[in-house]
């Protein structure tokens, strides 16, 4: 397993080399950067004209004031309760770290002053919507910053990694009473929809809700769970909708770039933004999915695989040790011998 070892090391400590091919120092570096920036094999969506447009303005006013590119990532900010690594990170909030400096390691070659990378958790509303206990969301929260502390060690000085979260840039507190206020309305506008409308809305809502979290649910009706379920779904619209009065221009504003996973494959992201994969080969996100390692006879492979992919290979899969990371969820590592059909 030395090869394996060896891999882990590197995925860790040297940060991905980028040499720029020669076509990039025949254009102006604004388009250099944008191009860098929309790369396809970082991409799960196809870019939209005004979406291009501005990046290029975000880009450019970042160089006009020499200041660092701004990347945001939104995410749920907790880990799935169905992972074994509950509530804290796994190799999946790694995988995609190192994905994430490949994407911008040319960017910070090109660009002295840099990145910077906030990793924006919104569990400010996980308790209220999908009852996750706030003393798990704070496990979450503390183990991704000890994580990111960590790999920051082996990054660039230009490159800056923080982990942000949102309930902390306004009144948490007003927000959620703001939701609650407005709920017998949106629920009156949840039922106006067909039964068609609701099913394909809460395609996702079936698997969020903790049943046994901050509150024990597990002894509601069918009739009641479902109630639960549509009203979670409800709650995370109103949240989006109600969130952006209080964020401000945080995640779209100045020379802020906004970077969204899988959620940016839905009909919901109707502004189009920026859409990559949580991987090279994953579109199942960190927060949501577990991290594995495929070992195509030696060539590995990072993958983040979500419940029904993992309970489909788990027989198969072999708990290797790796004597690298200090986090308990990474000290040992899956491995799945062979090529993943999915």
């Amino acid at each position: 397993m030395d090869n394996l070892q060896d891999y882990i090391n590197n995925l860790i400590t040297a940060f991905p080399k980028y040499n720029l091919d020669e076509k990039y120092g025949r254009i102006g570096k604004v388009e250099q950067i944008v191009r860098l920036i929309l790369r396809k094999k970082f991409r799960k969506k196809r870019i939209f004209e005004q979406t291009q447009k501005d990046i290029f303005a975000k880009v450019a006013l970042s160089i006009k004031e020499e200041k660092p590119l701004y990347f945001i990532i939104l995410f749920g900010g907790y880990k799935h309760f169905w992972n074994y690594s509950y509530p804290e990170v796994d190799w999946a909030e790694l995988f995609n770290l190192r994905f994430m400096g490949e994407f911008l390691s040319p960017i910070l070659k090109l660009h002295k002053p840099g990145v910077i990378l906030d990793y924006g958790s919104e569990d400010v509303i996980m308790t209220l919507m999908d009852n996750y206990p706030e003393s798990d969301l704070n496990k979450y929260a503390a183990s991704f910053n000890d994580l990111i502390m960590f790999y920051s060690r082996y990054v660039p000085e230009n490159f800056k990694i923080n982990y942000v979260r949102t309930g902390g840039k306004y009144d948490s507190r007003k927000l959620r009473e703001k939701i609650i206020q407005k709920l017998p309305e949106k629920k009156r506008e949840w039922e106006k929809l067909t039964k068609q409308e609701k099913e394909k809305k809460l395609h996702r809502s079936y698997r969020s809700i903790m049943w046994k979290g901050e509150k024990d649910w597990t002894s509601l009706s069918s009739e009641e769970k479902r109630e639960k379920i549509e009203e979670s779904k409800i709650i995370e619209d109103t949240f989006y909708e109600i969130e952006a009065e209080f964020l401000g221009d945080y995640f779209i504003g100045d020379n802020h770039i906004p970077v969204v996973l899988s959620w940016g494959l839905t009909e919901e992201n109707f502004d189009h933004w920026l859409t990559l994969g949580s991987t090279y080969a994953s579109v199942v996100d960190f927060w949501i999915g577990r991290g594995i390692i495929e070992d195509r006879d030696g060539r590995f492979i990072p993958r983040i695989v979500s419940q029904k992919q993992y309970d489909s290979i788990k027989s198969k899969l072999e708990n290797v040790k790796v004597n690298f990371f200090a986090l308990a969820n990474l000290q040992n590592v899956e491995v799945y011998r062979g090529k993943l059909n999915f």
